[in-house]
């Protein structure tokens, strides 16, 4: 089990605080030394599993993250989660520049100059560079600029020539919300000639594919190059987004083929195999992107009706945890919410809303959803406004599906 980027973000924060860091079994025993100073008890053995010292690493008792984040002067675990932004605080960032290594400080300067020559010095930097949250901070300082750069081609043609660029930007920045399909024609015209890797091939086929369904309602071109890639790939070698995509992708296109109200039941079996050995934040992934296509060919009522699937669903958001809240999860609230509605549930539940610093890449669905979710509570000349405006929202901005959800069977 690997640790998730919250925790990764507070065992930097600690260590930032602390003024060193823990890489031995004394490290971990001054730090708690330290802490108890402050009547902040965590064990050295807690302390020197939690940073890798002793293995395996396990996610910690939320007893334990409230009293690291309280070092880092937070409430409490939740408090430190809810003010992490999309890009999440690192020491390095500032840290870099004396050893001339990469520096995150250095490419958002030539970012924001839109030196090309400069950002490509500064990528060549990036080989090697193993820490997730360096990689995923620089993936979205590159890709929120691109989304409103002024040269933009030549943006995503050098990112496409450079394997770091691949990195940071095609691999780990995936712009769900694809304005006017520019990260779909970037895949397409700039990454996907320059990939010669299968897995990252299958995420382009697929990415494609489940764009052009919901924003366009038509199959995509590219349909016979996944149906054939895939015959020389294996789910358990993908990495579970990619594995949700590929599922996604075979729903919609026999969807297109019509036959989809035959073989849902098929698909939906091995969606609920797979959830049984991963983890929740994987799991919302694994329910999530099927759900969508069948709500696209509106077999609304056959998911409903799905008692195995809906168990899934039911124990997942029942159990939801604050600090993995994700777009997928949002994704099945609002169909949670739907559900419940539709069969008169007396359960009482309160929904969690995803803070607008969060998710930047995936905006028009997650506003789109909040805007739902609003709509079923609506009353009155809120409901009037919220009728005449969601469609034509969603429409716009390729998300039918979450339409579909709401509309009377």
């Amino acid at each position: 089990m690997q640790p998730n980027l919250f925790i990764i973000t507070i065992c930097n924060q600690v260590e930032t605080q602390l003024g060193f860091k823990i890489t031995k079994i004394a490290d971990a025993h001054k730090a708690s030394a330290q802490m108890a100073v402050l009547k902040l008890h965590i064990s050295p053995h807690t302390i020197a599993r939690l940073f890798g010292v002793v293995k395996p690493f396990r996610t910690p008792y939320k007893d334990t993250l409230n009293v690291l984040a309280r070092y880092c002067n937070f409430t409490d675990w939740e408090d430190f989660c809810e003010n992490q932004t999309n890009i999440p605080f690192d020491p390095n960032f500032f840290l870099t520049e004396a050893s001339d290594g990469f520096s995150l400080a250095i490419l958002q300067l030539a970012l924001a100059n839109e030196d090309f020559e400069a950002i490509h010095l500064v990528l060549e930097k990036a080989k090697g560079i193993e820490n997730e949250t360096i990689r995923f901070t620089a993936a979205e300082l590159i890709g929120a600029h691109v989304r409103k750069s002024s040269k933009q081609n030549e943006l995503l043609q050098l990112l496409a020539r450079n394997t770091i660029g691949h990195l940071f930007y095609y691999e780990c920045y995936v712009d769900e919300d694809n304005e006017g399909n520019y990260f779909s024609e970037a895949l397409s015209q700039y990454y996907l000639p320059q990939s010669n890797n299968d897995y990252r091939k299958l995420f382009v086929y697929c990415f494609i594919i489940s764009q052009t369904a919901h924003k366009e309602q038509k199959a995509s071109p590219l349909i016979p190059d996944f149906l054939s890639l895939i015959q020389q790939l294996d789910k358990k070698n993908c990495h579970f987004h990619e594995r949700s995509r590929w599922i996604e992708c075979l729903m919609l296109i026999d969807g297109f083929k019509g036959v989809l109200p035959k073989t849902y039941p098929s698909h939906l079996k091995v969606v609920i195999k797979l959830t049984t050995t991963v983890p929740d934040n994987e799991k919302a992934w694994l329910l999530a992107r099927p759900i969508k296509a069948l709500l696209l060919f509106g077999l609304k009522t056959e998911l409903f009706a799905n008692n195995e699937l809906n168990r899934v669903v039911d124990d997942l958001i029942k159990n939801q945890k604050k600090e993995r809240h994700s777009i997928a999860l949002y994704i099945l609230q609002y169909y949670w919410i739907c559900k419940s509605i539709h069969f008169n549930s007396k359960t009482i539940y309160a929904p969690f809303r995803i803070h607008n610093i969060l998710f930047q890449n995936e905006s028009n669905e997650k506003n789109a959803i909040e805007f739902a979710i609003a709509s079923l509570f609506a009353t009155g000349i809120n409901k009037d406004i919220s009728t005449t405006n969601l469609k034509q929202y969603c429409e716009a901005k390729g998300v039918k599906w979450v339409m579909r959800l709401l509309e009377e069977a």
